[in-house]
């Protein structure tokens, strides 16, 4: 005869309400620090990339990386505040998570007004960076397969933004926009084709020109290839912002 002491007595309805509460309560304790997380990382880095739009500091990039951080940091902090404003609800007796929670929550909300100080003490306005802008005049068609480069220091620098025209006289003009990147400044300005080239315009511009108001008069080319029909160019400096 078996005995029946052996198998495990029904649960009774207090502990399965017990087990049921305790299920609710957690889920609720992790649903407060997941919900705090979302909107306190959401509105850190939302006010971080205000911020840094107001001081108009850094670039893009550093903006960014800025807001990141402090929306890290600030999620963290949400949590924590999250999970500790749940345990004071429903856990009495976990005064040692509570204070823990806080403390974190604390230290996170801290480090989020450090790392503000920090961004607007050491990060520096966005440069400003000096563009040449290029406007050339060619008789007759057929110019678009022509590459325009600027020849700098080190590299070749090729034109941003090139559009052409061709007017009721069968004149192109074109008109492309050169950044100066390299301190050495721009040597000079070449028009090639299939890789050989047909013009150069010589400039030798420093690597930080002042901005002009004006374009130059018209340029006619130092060296042209054979019987290349008639090129001009003008020019003019401008400083953007490049943030």
């Amino acid at each position: 005869m078996s005995d029946q002491n052996s198998f495990p007595s029904p649960a009774t309805p207090a502990a399965s309400a017990r087990r049921r509460d305790l299920a609710i309560g957690i889920a609720a304790v992790v649903g407060a620090a997941l919900a705090g997380a979302a909107l306190s990382g959401f509105a850190s880095r939302t006010a971080a990339l205000a911020f840094a739009d107001w001081l108009d500091l850094g670039r893009a990039v550093e903006r960014l990386a800025f807001a990141s951080a402090m929306g890290a940091i600030g999620g963290a902090a949400g949590g924590a505040l999250g999970l500790w404003l749940m345990l004071s609800r429903l856990a009495r007796a976990a005064s040692m998570i509570r204070l823990a929670a806080a403390g974190f929550a604390a230290v996170a909300f801290f480090s989020v007004a450090l790392g503000y100080v920090a961004f607007a003490v050491t990060t520096p306005p966005p440069p400003v960076q000096p563009f040449l802008i290029l406007q050339l005049r060619l008789d007759g068609l057929g110019w678009s397969d022509v590459a325009i480069t600027g020849a700098g220091g080190r590299a070749a620098i090729p034109a941003e933004g090139l559009q052409w025209r061709v007017d009721t006289y069968d004149v192109t003009t074109a008109d492309a926009v050169l950044p100066m990147l390299e301190p050495s400044g721009m040597r000079a300005i070449i028009l090639a084709r299939d890789g050989r080239e047909i013009a150069r315009f010589s400039l030798d511009l420093p690597g930080d020109p002042p901005a002009t108001a004006r374009y130059s008069h018209w340029l006619t080319p130092d060296r042209r290839q054979g019987a290349t029909p008639g090129i001009e160019m003008r020019f003019r400096i401008e400083r953007r912002i490049v943030r």
